[in-house]
């Protein structure tokens, strides 16, 4: 009884640091809400101290520019005055010159092992940049309401500097990044009521409330001259901050690449079965790139992350989670398709980059250990979230 007493506390904190803490940017939303979504997808790099999870800086920073790459491009107001967020500046000069179409195209450029000669300089200023800006100002200020002064809710524990010219790629800012400390108490309590606070729910809508209390920074930018002739209504049919936030209208079309992989098997002759029934997909129009944890709860968009499926199967899946069962169904024909991806030239350096980032720290990947860090993510949901569990019932599909 205790420990739950303690953990609604822990609830009651963050409930105030989130609707009642004074708020100039939208950083605290985004930080905790990056430090939620690290915890929820159970990332390898948080590490163990005595009292006290660390969690790499760099992370958040990347879970940061995940969520405001389209709010800026759209011009969004994050910040109070009209100013811009200190990062902003970078983040525009690379949407705007180095033909980077959307986040998840940044995404697979930013977090290669090895950067091109054009764009290392400019991923390491903005890491550089992000990093600094998240501890000078969230992290020092979020929790006042604590009544314990600044560095209240995370502690920075001292790491190396990121030299420009130490670094070759995404892995040496991980290893080159500071650390946050959270105490673990906290940590448990996110774990336990993560979901509760985040997602859809009162960091994103009070995110949401912020912008639409502020105005537009400056003139919007013409999408070919769409703007509607009512001037109340002159915003071209920009999308809503809370699509931008949920990035929920580009889930299918970052799939494409998988797709494509797994529709030219079949063209090529080759057997392509459902990860959840274990049925021939004998039609590339019956085949869906599914995400196996669903997108709307992890937004995670890696290559481990999309398996085929039936689309009948993959409708009646739709966002739950997989059973243990169910997993244990389809751990043969999982690892089968991660074989797939690890052993195809065009998709191997990103798969396996994307599992050293997401599922483990080793530098040599087991698929079996990637298989038990995905059940373990898995599980999370059911277990913390009480999120429904999935199934495949043959009956059931052909009833439908």
């Amino acid at each position: 009884m205790g420990e739950i007493q303690n953990q609604e506390n822990i609830l009651l904190i963050f409930q105030k640091i989130i609707e009642q803490e004074s708020k100039t940017s939208t950083y605290k939303f985004a930080l905790l809400r990056a430090v939620i979504d690290l915890i929820t997808a159970q990332s390898p790099h948080i590490e163990d101290r005595a009292t006290h999870v660390a969690i790499p800086v760099q992370l958040v920073s990347d879970k940061w520019l995940f969520y405001y790459w389209d709010l800026i491009a759209e011009n969004y107001s994050q910040i109070h005055s009209g100013r811009n967020l200190a990062f902003e500046e970078q983040l525009r000069e690379l949407q705007k010159n180095h033909s980077i179409q959307n986040y998840w195209d940044f995404k697979q450029e930013f977090q290669k092992p090895n950067y091109s000669e054009e764009l290392k300089e400019r991923f390491v200023s903005l890491a550089k940049g992000l990093n600094e800006t998240i501890l000078k100002n969230p992290v020092k200020y979020i929790g006042t309401s604590m009544g314990k002064g600044y560095n209240s809710l995370f502690q920075v524990e001292a790491g190396k500097a990121i030299r420009g010219n130490r670094i070759t790629g995404y892995f040496d800012l991980l290893l080159n990044s500071p650390k946050i400390l959270l105490e673990k108490s906290y940590f448990e309590g996110l774990k336990v009521y993560g979901g509760l606070l985040s997602g859809s729910n009162s960091i994103i809508m009070n995110w949401v409330d912020f912008m639409q209390n502020k105005s537009l920074k400056g003139p919007l930018k013409s999408k070919k001259e769409e703007t509607i002739a009512n001037e109340d209504l002159a915003v071209y049919a920009r999308r809503s901050p809370l699509d931008l936030l949920l990035q929920s209208a580009l889930v299918e079309r970052q799939t494409a690449s998988i797709r494509n992989f797994w529709s030219q098997k079949m063209k090529n002759g080759h057997s392509v079965f459902c990860t959840w029934s274990g049925e021939p997909i004998k039609k590339v129009d019956d085949l869906a790139i599914d995400h196996a944890i669903p997108f709307s709860v992890l937004f995670n968009n890696d290559y481990w992350n999309l398996v085929p499926a039936k689309n009948s199967v993959n409708s009646k899946k739709s966002d739950k989670i997989l059973s243990k069962q169910q997993l244990s169904n389809s751990k043969s024909r999982l690892l089968s398709i991660w074989k797939e991806y690890q052993s195809t030239t065009e998709l191997a350096p990103i798969f396996l980059s994307q599992c050293q980032i997401s599922l483990t720290k080793d530098t040599e990947i087991s698929l079996e250990k990637l298989f038990d860090k995905f059940l373990k993510i898995n599980e999370g949901f059911v277990d913390l979230r009480g999120m429904e569990s999935w199934n495949f019932s043959k009956e059931a599909e052909n009833i439908n």
